[in-house]
């Protein structure tokens, strides 16, 4: 009797080749794991062939072959394997040049000329055969009930290895949305206290009439804090947006002009002139710089709340601006107690923030994600018991150096 196509394709076709996906073995490198199998079966059987095959839909790939040398795979249609994985026993032949079920096989009529083969099914734990464990020799000959009993031991350790590699896998991958769960929990309760305080300044003005009662000064005063709190809370979304946008690979969009930084930094240092005392010192003749201003502002406004979040509460923070060859230098230097060594190389990753710090460890990686796409470069310059100073360099816009 000669195979049929019914024969090649289990009924349950659709879910074996699901299984054999979900252990991810197919077109993976050589193994030592699986090569001393083989090793081990041909030895066993005395036996000069010995393959571990995996059934894909249209070939079979070898993920170890002892005596094969330059083959990794088979199409389907004339493979023996195909349909030894429709068989849960031993698929025994120990002549093939008389064995009806393989007369007509390629394997047996071709150059190969083989005459036994043994092949144990590498069945799942769920009942799917993923492949087959096979010795084969061009002589016709038997096969011992021993031989059979080991064979059937290495096919179950296949098995098992694949199995442990699955559940390996699946551990990583439990860890790393388990570590991605903490993450997102991290970041939304750093994001959740920082937005209180400007939601609740808000809230206040509101209740006051946002500057339309009182006297004008004290007016003037709510209307100033008002907009402050506005761009603080803009600054805050629009660094949760900028962290997203990096999560998903895209470069954060930027647009160079030529800027006056002088304008640009009395700008951030006034947002901040409620919190603390914020000196702004700008270099004589400070040329125009060739960056984004909104991004500039965020990453200058990035590192004043960072100073203020480590300085001391009276600590003085300074922003300076100065020419640096052909480019400008703007620094924010705080009164804090420094950064350790070890802290210090970490910095800029995402996530990373002091054991004390209430922030959600966010601002300095999106601070230097937004240099760098605008083709500047930010640092920690110093730290010391004196204080910390964080210099972004731009380029100066054509023409001005």
């Amino acid at each position: 009797m000669s195979s049929t196509a019914t024969d090649l394709s289990p009924a349950d076709e659709a879910a074996r080749i699901a299984a054999v996906r979900r252990y991810d073995i197919l077109d993976t490198p050589p193994d030592g794991a699986f090569d001393r199998v083989t090793a081990l079966a041909a030895r066993i059987c005395k036996a000069p062939i010995s393959t571990i095959t995996i059934v894909d839909e249209d070939r079979i790939w070898f993920k170890s072959a002892v005596g094969l040398d330059g083959v990794d795979q088979i199409d389907r249609e004339p493979g023996l394997c195909s349909s030894a994985i429709v068989h849960p026993v031993p698929y025994v032949v120990t002549d093939a040049s008389i064995d009806p079920r393989t007369l007509s096989n390629s394997l047996v009529c071709g150059d190969l000329g083989l005459r036994f083969y043994v092949a144990i099914p590498l069945t799942t734990s769920d009942g799917y055969s993923l492949g087959t464990l096979n010795v084969i020799d061009r002589e016709p000959r038997e096969v011992s009930d021993d031989e059979l009993d080991s064979l059937r031991d290495l096919a179950a350790i296949v098995v098992d290895e694949l199995q442990l590699r699955l559940a390996a896998r699946h551990t990583v991958e439990y860890e790393a949305l388990q570590a991605a769960t903490e993450f997102r929990d991290t970041i939304v309760a750093g994001l959740s206290h920082e937005l209180r305080t400007p939601v609740a300044v808000l809230q206040g003005l509101a209740d006051l009439g946002i500057g339309g009662r009182g006297p004008a000064e004290q007016a003037e005063r709510i209307d100033d804090t008002f907009r402050r709190q506005v761009r603080h809370l803009g600054r805050l979304v629009e660094q949760f947006l900028d962290h997203a946008a990096l999560e998903h690979g895209r470069v954060p969009a930027v647009r160079l002009v030529p800027t006056d930084l002088s304008e640009l930094l009395a700008e951030v240092v006034d947002l901040h002139a409620d919190r603390g005392a914020v000196t702004l010192e700008l270099a004589d003749a400070l040329p125009l710089a060739a960056v984004d201003p909104e991004r500039t502002h965020q990453i200058v406004s990035e590192l004043i709340v960072n100073a203020r979040r480590f300085g001391p509460p009276d600590g003085r923070i300074v922003v300076r601006a100065e020419p640096r060859g052909d480019a400008v230098a703007i620094s924010v230097t705080d009164e804090g107690p420094g950064i350790s060594a070890a802290a210090q190389a970490h910095i800029f990753e995402k996530y990373h923030s002091a054991p004390t710090s209430t922030g959600s460890g966010l601002g300095l990686h999106v601070a230097r994600a937004l240099a760098e796409a605008q083709g500047a470069t930010i640092e920690l310059e110093r730290s010391d018991a004196s204080g910390s100073r964080f210099t972004l360099t731009v380029d100066v816009a054509d023409g001005q150096s």
